[in-house]
């Protein structure tokens, strides 16, 4: 739509319509009807497509159109260029959870889950598999939860990979009442949240079996393992990691069918590591007798 410039008798100055000028001898502007028509058609193509029927005594159904909810398209789930976005389009996008699907049984998930939340409540172990990231946003999300059995989660396509930032995992285990939330990069669900990212963290990691570790949140570590006497009755103690600050203490059992005393000797406790000593009852010493260790630091 634009003023009627190719119409000469339409008498614009300045391609704008002007009054008539008594005073100066000047004609008013005129407005031709095929631009008169076309401009009241372009009024009622809105109204008419927000589904009101036009009306000589309403003067504001444009307005009306405007505001209504069927004027407007809802662009594709994971569109990203300048088009109005509806509350659809929003709802269905994922800045809020756009549904909340519940499921018993093992699941292949798909692209109608994404930007939603996922509950599953099985008696059972269940597997659940992501959607392939093919054709899903950059950035789009996903959230799981589970009150049920243990829920092992994995990728649908061996293209695709899963796991935190600082690793990537062939499947993470939801047991009862953990979240995970993961986010689409590339071709990675990367998981970003929920109580099974603890695991993961720096802050939480640890190491299972014997010897193992765990680290707290507060930056205090704990540390264990077992070691054997050599003859002179010493364990030399390497500490799964080093402690990052300090070392703090040790305590520390023998293994084996009498009582035996165990101490840390003084002046050998690094971040790394420290000696230990055992002695039986009567004070002898021996190579072969075990010991179990606790040690903590920060």
């Amino acid at each position: 739509m634009d003023y009627p410039r190719s119409v000469p008798s339409a008498g614009l100055v300045n391609g704008r319509f002007v009054d008539e000028d008594p005073l100066a001898g000047t004609p008013g502007s005129l407005i031709p009807a095929s631009w008169g028509n076309g401009v009241t058609q372009e009024l009622l193509s809105v109204i008419q497509a927000a589904g009101l029927t036009p009306s000589e005594q309403l003067d504001n159904q444009l307005l009306t159109a405007l505001r209504s909810s069927g004027l407007f398209t809802t662009a594709p789930q994971f569109d990203n260029d300048r088009s109005v976005a509806t509350t659809e389009f929003v709802k269905r996008s994922g800045v809020q959870y756009s549904g909340f699907s519940v499921y018993a049984v093992s699941t292949a998930l798909t692209q109608a889950h994404v930007g939603g939340a996922v509950s599953f409540a099985s008696a059972t172990a269940i597997n659940v598999t992501l959607p392939s990231t093919v054709g899903i946003m950059h950035g789009a999300t996903l959230t799981l939860i589970n009150v049920g059995a243990v829920v092992n989660v994995s990728t649908t396509s061996s293209a695709d990979t899963l796991g935190p930032s600082s690793s990537t995992l062939g499947s993470i285990d939801l047991g009862r009442g953990e979240t995970a939330e993961f986010v689409k990069l590339d071709n990675q669900w990367r998981l970003i949240g929920g109580t099974v990212l603890l695991k993961y963290t720096s802050l939480f990691s640890g190491q299972l079996g014997n010897p193992g570790y765990q680290k707290y949140a507060s930056g205090n570590i704990d540390q264990w393992g077992y070691g054997t006497t050599d003859a002179n009755g010493e364990v030399f103690v390497t500490f799964p990691i080093s402690f990052p600050n300090a070392f703090v203490s040790v305590v520390a059992n023998h293994v084996g069918g009498d009582g035996a005393m165990v101490i840390m000797v003084g002046g050998t406790a690094t971040r790394q590591g420290v000696r230990l000593k055992v002695r039986d009852y009567s004070g002898h010493v021996a190579a072969g007798w075990g010991v179990t260790y606790f040690a903590k630091g920060y």
